[in-house]
């Protein structure tokens, strides 16, 4: 019976978790069904298309297929050097570089950052000379002197202009000083002061006509600008936001109609600031931007590490001119390049720049290279050190043959107090161990021993007296001003050291002073120090003349003791307050004087005084309330807790007080009014009583003048051991909430879980049956 009640709970609790896991899935499958209705959804928002994309395509593409124009190359170029091809057992294998080539920028794409944002079209300002005037181009002509003119025309679409009393010129294709000289004429016709030199005439440039440029290929925004007329191929790269990292700053094409007008590098803005003003925009011309073909990796000790993008037969000759050149610590003899070889291999090369420079050739590079140029890590060597008390330099240059003589001829000078009969020498050897000489220095350079050889990186190391033998010293303690250590001087006397010290201080003992000094052990080895007493008197140390007997001359390690008097000290004041006739500041005049004494002093009590809410608070180590009972010690003078005073000590006697302070676990906190003879339960019902959390047995009472009342107990019965008097606060503690148990939830709970029981049970006795 047992055993198939066990088989059965195990097979409802493997259904019931089998049927969660269904939830599960169903769940997933839900979920994956409404992200495909999302996605698929009409009004689902795509992509857009880069601005004028799609209607440059077929643009783009006639453009591969124009011709491209030769440009010029160098007169001179270095002889190139191909690496040679290397048999497979004798491949270098490429070093480590991890440290190296990590986050490189593209060498002259950081100018294009923020274009959109901060470059403006250039609409005003001065032309040069030779723009070249063409349709849509305002020009101001102005003719001052016998003849004043000013006309402002727009070159019509023929290039023409039309002057009154003049008739129609031609200007297009005319620069400025072109279309100067040909208005002059044309108005010296009519206006002859002009051709006599009485009338000047000159022209200016008003609105520039607009030109329509598209912008394609690798850069961030392509499509058309309307740019003014003075724009050249430059500008367009800035409004364009920039080429981005595929593109190539070595090869920017100017196509115009089937050929090829300009092929720009732009290098050469970025190296020698030109800036392509020469080549003329016209409308509908195409700045094109194809793709790099060489991009190589610099990186190490030279002025600029970037990825730089190389034409066709340029190498590393070029490169380091782009870069700005190499550091002054980069070695120079083995220049590092990495190749990936035949798309499958990857080779290791080592250039020597100085051969290459030295013999006017150069190692071409081709595309993926990886340029490394390390750094000089070779340690200085050809030098000594000299540590110790000296002036000027601490390290100088070797040469072969200097020595101890020679070396120290270029020291600045040698410290007073430099110790020179041993001086210490260590040597490092070619294995880096260290070997070591001394030396009388003292000896060397006064001539009497022979001179020492020296060897690079030789440490010579000088002590200082003062470090190998220090100074000698006496201690002063007690009442002087600043007592410490001091260092010890020949002749040194008793009053030189409490002058060192300060003098006395005002409680110094002026009978005599204690001199402990090392007793010497070869007399008596179980004495450890002589103790000597000098006399003293307050004229110790203002004596203008000593006599013999008053001399007292110091030893080295002797201890002084001034003592001090224990008579001595500053007025101790305390402070009354409150309900007395003369209430403030007063001095002790004794050290037994009592709380009563001080407030006779004081004038006595008004009668307004409340001796029962009395309070004295001390200060110092022992701070705070302490609890007196000041009617019993007005009635009874003599009584214990009438103390002597201390210095610091307040006394506080209030006016008469009618209320009890009850706070804490009742249920109105509040001050209640005082009643003669009353005790704790009145004073905790007139506050509302306890609350539920309220600890009623451990209520803590404290009168007004700070003293604690304990609760008693006699038998069944407890008690007060004082009365409450008016101004006392009784504190009720709170206890923690106790937790409460939900009833009503355990119920339920139960009954479901009986149910459950009853379920199982009778679904067995249907399976036995």
């Amino acid at each position: 019976m047992r055993r198939k009640l066990t088989l059965l709970l195990t097979l409802f609790t493997a259904c019931a978790l089998y049927a969660q896991t269904l939830d599960d899935l169903r769940n997933i499958e839900s979920i994956k069904r409404e992200l495909e209705k999302i996605s698929t959804e009409p009004g689902t928002k795509k992509p857009e298309t880069m601005r004028g994309a799609s209607s440059l395509e077929t643009f783009q593409d006639s453009l591969s297929r124009l011709p491209v124009q030769k440009m010029e190359k160098e007169k001179f170029k270095p002889e190139i050097i191909l690496p040679e091809e290397e048999e497979e057992e004798g491949k270098k294998a490429v070093p480590e570089t991890t440290e190296f080539f990590i986050d490189l920028p593209c060498f002259g794409h950081e100018i294009f950052e923020q274009t959109q944002a901060e470059y403006m079209p250039e609409v005003f300002g001065p032309v040069d000379e030779e723009y070249p005037l063409g349709p849509g181009d305002e020009i101001i002509i102005t003719v001052w002197g016998e003849v004043e003119l000013r006309h402002e025309l727009v070159i019509n679409r023929a290039g023409q202009v039309y002057i009154e009393n003049v008739g129609l010129v031609n200007l297009s294709g005319l620069n400025i000083k072109e279309a100067r000289n040909k208005l002059k004429s044309a108005l010296g016709r009519s206006y002859s002061s002009i051709t006599k030199g009485r009338a000047f005439l000159d022209i200016t440039v008003g609105k520039l006509r607009p030109l329509r440029i598209y912008v394609i290929g690798n850069v961030t925004q392509p499509g058309v600008f309307t740019v003014p007329a003075v724009s050249s191929p430059f500008h367009l790269l800035f409004y364009a936001g920039g080429i981005n990292p595929a593109g190539s700053l070595r090869r920017v094409l100017v196509a115009r109609g089937d050929e090829i007008a300009a092929e720009l590098d732009f290098y050469e803005f970025l190296t020698a600031g030109k800036r392509f003003s020469n080549v003329r925009l016209q409308t509908n011309d195409v700045v094109v931007v194809p793709a790099a073909e060489i991009q190589v990796y610099l990186d190490g000790a030279v002025n600029m590490p970037a990825i730089y993008e190389l034409k066709q037969g340029e190498g590393i000759i070029e490169l380091f001119k782009y870069c700005g050149g190499l550091k002054d610590n980069a070695y120079r003899k083995t220049i590092q390049v990495e190749r990936i070889v035949g798309y499958e291999d990857r080779r290791y090369f080592d250039v020597n720049y100085n051969e290459l420079v030295k013999n006017n050739q150069n190692f071409e590079l081709i595309n993926g290279d990886r340029i490394l140029v390390t750094e000089i890590n070779r340690e200085v060597k050809n030098y000594i050190t000299i540590e110790g008390p000296i002036y000027g330099p601490t390290q100088f240059e070797y040469h072969a043959g200097l020595t101890i003589r020679q070396l120290f001829d270029k020291v600045d000078s040698i410290a007073g107090d430099a110790y020179l009969k041993r001086v210490q020498i260590t040597r490092t050897l070619p294995d880096k161990k260290q070997e070591m000489f001394s030396l009388n220095l003292e000896n060397i350079l006064g001539g009497s021993q022979p001179d020492f050889a020296l060897a690079p990186e030789d440490q010579i190391e000088i002590k200082s007296m003062t470090a190998l033998f220090p100074a000698d010293s006496v201690r002063i303690y007690g009442a002087v001003k600043m007592p410490g250590v001091y260092a010890y001087k020949k002749n040194m006397t008793l009053k030189d050291l409490i002058f060192a010290s300060g003098g006395f201080t005002n409680n110094a003992l002026f009978t005599e002073a204690e001199v402990s000094r090392i007793f010497p052990r070869q007399h008596q080895k179980d004495m450890l120090a002589q103790i000597f007493y000098v006399p003293l008197d307050s004229s110790y140390i203002k004596k203008e003349t000593e006599d013999d007997g008053d001399i007292f001359r110091l030893l080295p390690y002797d201890n002084v003791f001034v003592r001090s008097d224990s008579e001595w000290e500053l007025q101790r004041n305390v402070y009354i307050e409150g309900e007395v006739n003369k209430p403030g500041l007063y001095t002790l005049e004794t050290k037994t004087t009592k709380i009563t004494d001080l407030i006779e002093r004081a004038g006595g009590l008004k009668l307004t005084a409340y001796l029962a809410g009395a309070k004295l608070f001390r200060s110092g180590s022992y701070k705070g309330q302490i609890g007196i009972d000041f009617e019993e010690i007005f009635d009874n003078r003599y009584h214990e807790e009438n103390i002597f005073l201390q210095a610091g000590d307040r006394i506080i006697i209030p006016e008469k007080l009618a209320t009890v302070s009850v706070y804490g676990g009742v249920n109105f906190p509040s001050n209640v009014l005082w009643e003669k003879g009353e005790g704790l339960d009145y004073y905790i019902e007139a506050a509302g009583g306890y609350t539920e959390t309220g600890d009623e047995d451990n209520v803590t009472i404290r009168l007004a003048n700070g003293r604690p009342v304990q609760r008693q107990r006699f038998l069944f019965w407890k008690y007060l051991s004082d009365d409450i008097t008016a101004g006392s606060t009784i504190y009720v503690p709170v206890l923690k909430e106790k937790d409460k148990t939900d009833w009503s939830g355990a119920i339920r709970d139960a009954a479901a879980i009986l149910a459950s029981i009853a379920t199982v049970i009778l679904i067995y006795d249907q399976v036995g049956k």
